[in-house]
């Protein structure tokens, strides 16, 4: 039994290192391989579509700006199929979303549909606040 023991190889230096140098050659090679593909244009959009702007709304559900055909549409996708929420007007769109400005999704949709965006709300302002001492006060009483 003790000949067997012996010769169950322990974890050392030498397998750790093999092990991190194995990882690195994989992350490597994953790396190389997404600079390929991405090189490509293999995940990038082509053809007639455009996705313009995207905002998640919870973990499996999305709004999409999309461009087809000189056409602007809003479509949520979510668990079931997806809907056409409205058309938009391209030209309003293009200007906001190609303008490079930092918009958020909702500005950008506020404006897309004629609205304006609520300006932020200023909290109330607060009346001046006495800041007499704990001694003062109970001289007073």
């Amino acid at each position: 039994m003790g000949d067997a023991a012996a010769q169950v190889p322990g974890i050392g230096w030498d397998s750790l290192l093999l092990s991190f140098a194995s990882l690195g050659v994989v992350c490597l090679v994953a790396w190389g391989t997404l600079r390929l593909l991405a090189g490509r244009g293999v995940g990038k959009a082509s053809g007639a579509i455009r996705v313009l702007a995207r905002c998640p709304l919870e973990p499996r559900r999305s709004v999409y700006i999309i461009e087809t055909a000189g056409r602007c549409f809003l479509v949520g996708v979510g668990d079931g199929p997806m809907a056409l929420l409205a058309e938009l007007d391209a030209d309003k769109v293009k200007v906001l979303v190609g303008s490079g400005s930092p918009l958020s999704f909702g500005d950008v949709l506020a404006r897309a549909l004629g609205r304006r965006s609520k300006p932020p709300l200023e909290a109330p302002a607060m009346p001046p606040v006495d800041t007499a001492s704990a001694a003062d006060v109970a001289k007073q009483a």
